[in-house]
């Protein structure tokens, strides 16, 4: 037998009064266990997250040495070869009536530097690459008559061949004596499917074209091919 701490009643063992004092005081600890326990799984679940988490990232990591050579750095992979560049390049360029970005893809800087020199104002140079902006358009105004509005290129490398003694002498004399290159480092032939396509119709043609490495410069698109001579669209023929 005991006694009620708030109102004194007499209670039998294994029993609680129901004073509402007592009743009142048993309901917030009954609160304060339920949110003792919440409070403990909530810590353990976040535990948990941050431990997952963990485990994920470690793995991510794990994944990324294994494919990248014994290394967590990141690792970029080229996917098309270096001498390929250029091609695309001009592609991208025809596209967008871009006649300097095409200039740039075939000719080295220090021989664009010098053509630009040339020219009495900067304004004069604008004109001039406005004016082979306007060649590319008119070629194009020309296509639709045949495949249609929206002409576009695009270019598919089917096979790569190294120079014989004399194309390579070629190269060399092009790009080093009349394009004033510190130097040709290698060239190759490459053949290239270029298709035009319209909104009505398309056609493909297959023609080798050179690309040459140049010391400073990287690889080129030579302005010269055979059967497809990209120079034309920045008024080169034959170098000149």
């Amino acid at each position: 037998m005991h006694f009620c701490g708030y109102c004194g009643k007499k209670i039998p063992d294994g029993e609680y009064c129901n004073c509402p004092e007592n009743l009142s005081a048993r309901n917030r600890h009954m609160a304060d266990e339920i949110k003792a326990v919440a409070v403990a799984n909530k810590r353990h679940l976040i535990i948990g997250i941050v431990c997952l988490t963990i485990i994920i990232i470690a793995l991510i990591k794990i994944i990324v040495f294994m494919f990248s050579g014994g290394t967590d750095e990141p690792v970029v992979r080229s996917t098309r070869p270096e001498y390929e560049k250029p091609v695309t390049d001009f592609v991208s360029a025809y596209n967008r009536n871009n006649s300097e970005k095409m200039m740039k893809i075939m000719l080295p800087s220090d021989y664009i530097d010098e053509l630009k020199n040339n020219m009495k104002s900067p304004e004069d140079w604008n004109k001039y690459i406005r004016t082979l902006n306007d060649g590319i358009e008119k070629e194009k105004d020309t296509l639709e008559l045949d495949y249609g509005k929206n002409i576009r290129l695009s270019a598919e490398i089917l096979d790569r061949k190294a120079l014989n003694q004399s194309e390579n002498d070629d190269i060399k004399e092009l790009y080093e004596k009349d394009f004033k290159a510190r130097a040709v480092k290698s060239a190759y032939k490459i053949k290239v499917e270029f298709q035009i396509t319209g909104s009505e119709d398309y056609d493909i043609n297959k023609y080798w074209i050179y690309v040459v490495e140049v010391r400073g410069d990287g690889w080129l698109l030579c302005p010269e091919g055979d059967g497809y001579t990209p120079g034309n669209y920045i008024n080169l023929d034959s170098g000149n």
